[in-house]
């Protein structure tokens, strides 16, 4: 089977994830009361080495699993604790490399992958190691959609062939839910919703929890309510076109773009930019494009497209091979990061890449004093961003300790804190439950409207 296990952010998925090969409470530690009992095997009695060959976990940040410096050593790395024969590793290895279609990367050096391409190989490491419980925590978190639909396809298929069951939490359920035989919704550390998945999905279109309603079943709950379709609710687009594809199409409203006004400079201008890295294959290829004040820009593309490379550009991370890229008029090879941060803020997909304060009000302290922003304007900064941000009760809190969509809050607040002119996010809505991510863009809308430029880097079709 294929369980589904959803809720808000911070509801205790990831914690109940933990239990399932002994992480808790071996290794976070804690109290914890009740039992847990895995293939028969009590937690409590058991280290998590004696879970590794039956329950394969993959955690949401793929970088805190990659141990190897290249990708065929990271998905061998489990199979050689294990002792196997070279020639059942080999073919393993083989195996996983073309269920995840990363065939190509075997040799890339970790370091290099873009954070789907990292996803894939972390997948790829526990199929290899053959588990009979699957625990997958947000695995299409960084992939696009057709990566993250092949992925959903090619895990239900080895599931059948290996008689894998598979605890799978998602956010974005439009992604998984056709999948699923069972949904299991977590909200402040308990189960609120359980149950077969057409009777759950029934009970959210009634009472959202704060969850994301796939498309499909927004569209048939529209239908329901205006009194033209009655039939069950379709869990895919192949189930919705069957059921009331006679009843399209509708007329929709139509939302156009406002360009900004002609007379405006661009904040950004790249121009016939190309880069590669250590002289390898091109990047990215001649890219040419303006931003201009009061723009939110959305740069989507499949894995490995270059994304991420482009707008490390925008701060001066990385600068071009040829062609040129300004930020204000200015040259990034003409100046550094440090000044450029008081123009361009960067959200970084991975949010431990921005964490290590010892607590979150100190995270967002140490960007405003970096920028030698006001000790009074600063404090009330720091205030309203939390605020803002629904991370108030976490002020002093150590922000590793908390859940990913949590960090990734975190991550965002001490960017956001020092209002830059350019904003540039990259996958922000990574961990983030449907609430947080409507508060999000509507707080990224009043930022482009004071004038500022939102460039935001994407796999989140919906958003």
């Amino acid at each position: 089977h294929v369980f589904g296990l959803t809720g808000p952010s911070g509801g205790g998925k990831t914690s109940l994830c933990r239990c399932l090969n002994g992480l808790i409470p071996h290794f976070h530690g804690g109290t914890l009361s009740g039992r847990v009992l895995v293939g028969g095997m009590d937690i409590t009695e058991h280290q998590p080495r004696e879970f590794a060959t039956s329950v394969g976990v993959v955690f949401q940040d793929p970088e805190n699993q990659l141990v190897g410096t290249d990708v065929e050593r990271d998905i061998a790395f489990g199979l050689e604790n294990l002792g196997l024969p070279p020639d059942v590793m080999a073919q393993r290895v083989d195996q996983s490399l073309a269920a995840l279609g990363i065939t190509a990367l075997r040799r890339n050096a970790i370091w290099g992958l873009s954070g789907g391409e990292k996803q894939k190989t972390v997948l790829a490491g526990a199929l290899a190691m053959r588990p009979s419980i699957l625990v997958l925590d947000e695995p299409t978190s960084e992939l696009d959609p057709l990566s993250a639909r092949i992925f959903m396809h090619t895990l239900s298929r080895l599931r059948e062939e290996l008689q894998l069951t598979v605890l799978l939490v998602e956010h974005r359920l439009e992604r998984c839910i056709e999948y699923c035989s069972r949904v299991v919704v977590m909200d402040e550390g308990q189960v609120v919703e359980d149950g077969d998945t057409r009777s759950v999905v029934d009970r959210l279109v009634a009472k959202p929890r704060g969850i994301g309603i796939p498309p499909v079943v927004a569209l048939a709950a529209a239908f329901r309510l205006g009194q033209i379709w009655h039939g069950p609710m379709p869990l895919s687009v192949e189930e919705a076109q069957g059921q009331f594809g006679t009843l399209l199409p509708v007329a929709l409203p139509v939302h156009r773009r406002v360009p900004p006004p002609a007379a405006l400079e661009p904040l950004v201008q790249a121009s016939n930019v190309s880069f590669c890295y250590n002289k390898g294959i091109p990047v990215l290829n001649e890219v040419s494009t303006s931003i201009s004040p009061g723009e939110l820009v959305a740069v989507m593309g499949r894995n490995g497209s270059g994304k991420t490379t482009l707008v490390k550009h925008l701060n001066g991370l990385l600068t071009p091979d040829t062609g040129t890229v300004r930020v204000k008029g200015i040259d990034t090879r003409n100046t550094d990061v440090a000044k450029l941060a008081r123009t361009v803020g960067m959200v970084f997909q991975n949010p431990n890449d921005h964490l290590f304060a010892e607590t979150v009000e100190d995270e967002i302290q140490f960007t405003l004093a970096h920028l030698k922003v006001d000790a009074g304007i600063a404090a009330s900064a720091i205030n309203e961003t939390l605020e803002r941000f629904g991370l108030g009760v976490y002020r002093g809190h150590y922000p590793r300790s908390l859940s990913g969509g949590e960090r990734q809050r975190v991550a965002l607040a001490s960017v956001v804190a020092a209002r830059p002119d350019v904003l540039v996010l990259d996958e922000p809505t990574r961990g983030l439950s449907q609430q947080m991510k409507l508060e999000l863009m509507a707080f990224l809308r009043s930022y482009c409207a004071e004038g500022r430029t939102v460039v935001l880097v994407t796999h989140d079709v919906e958003t």
